[in-house]
């Protein structure tokens, strides 16, 4: 790749560069690259379109088997063919993950900062979201353990993580990891871990470490979310894909998969600080009320 190479997006109805044409700025408010593509990415793509013909289209069975494979190759982590159900992208693959798991008013627990739809994909799908504010610790930022058992409830189903972190860069270690995985099977929740960002580790003596990875126990109740758009600079592909074992069953996301890939898949309701029962709402550190 010609990392030197300057590429003018103008003109090609490219989001990150109209949000602010005309004026003098550099977009850098969304994760969209100005680089070429890898060539055999091109190529293959060209090779595609030359065929001519663009009718519906299932994913490949080969493509199955070369994530099978990559994963294992990668991070030997094994996975089944059928546990993957192929998605549009992230924002979509977080809302299809919040209509699956629970039911209308349960809790989705995430940590903040982190990358918006994580906050507005549960309310969209008609449940709560409990923020649990990072710690700074040392120099870095982290999960505050005690405060996510603090504010989980009955209610909270879902547990979203963002591994690495999106957005302060965090590549968690086993040893933080191991904790969650130990609240969400102590709490009897489902863990989604949303790992776009996995290709992109760039430092040598830090390693990305799958959640599901982390004992055959977790794994059973990890979905786990993936697509090449960020390492490869792909996003207009629309293109990703969830592993769901077979313990938690890819029925449900196939079930609403039809309407609710959208990023509007169900009208969203407003967020408020405190909510009647059953009434979505977000949440920021509130304990549970016992």
């Amino acid at each position: 790749m010609n990392f030197d190479q300057i590429v003018d997006r103008r003109a090609t109805a490219a989001i990150k560069w109209d949000k602010y044409a005309g004026r003098d700025i550099i977009p850098m408010w969304v994760a969209d690259m100005d680089f070429r593509c890898a060539p055999p990415i091109v190529e293959a793509l060209a090779k595609r379109v030359e065929h001519g013909v663009f009718g519906y289209t299932d994913p490949p069975a080969e493509l199955n088997q070369v994530v099978v494979a990559y994963l294992q190759a990668t991070y030997g982590w094994e996975i089944e063919a059928e546990w993957l159900v192929w998605l549009p992208g992230l924002v979509s693959a977080i809302n299809l993950v919040c209509r699956a798991i629970g039911e209308d008013g349960d809790d989705v627990v995430t940590a903040v900062p982190v990358y918006h739809p994580f906050l507005t994909g549960p309310v969209h799908q008609r449940r709560s979201v409990t923020r649990v504010p990072m710690r700074l610790l040392t120099g870095r930022w982290a999960w505050d353990v005690e405060a996510l058992e603090r504010f989980l409830t009955p209610r909270s189903k879902l547990l979203l993580v963002c591994n690495p972190h999106n957005p302060v860069g965090r590549v968690f270690t086993r040893p933080e990891l191991s904790e969650l995985a130990r609240i969400a099977l102590e709490h009897d929740l489902i863990v989604a871990s949303d790992e776009i960002h996995c290709g992109l580790v760039l430092d040598r003596d830090k390693r990305h470490l799958p959640f599901a990875t982390l004992s055959p126990e977790i794994a059973q109740r990890t979905i786990t979310l993936m697509a090449p758009s960020k390492t490869f600079n792909l996003p207009g592909l629309s293109c990703a894909f969830a592993v769901v074992p077979n313990a938690i069953g890819t029925l449900p996301l196939r079930r609403v998969q039809p309407d609710a890939t959208a990023r509007t898949a169900v009208q969203p309701v407003e967020t408020t600080q405190a909510g009647a029962p059953n009434e979505p709402t977000c949440r920021t550190g509130r304990a549970p009320l016992n």
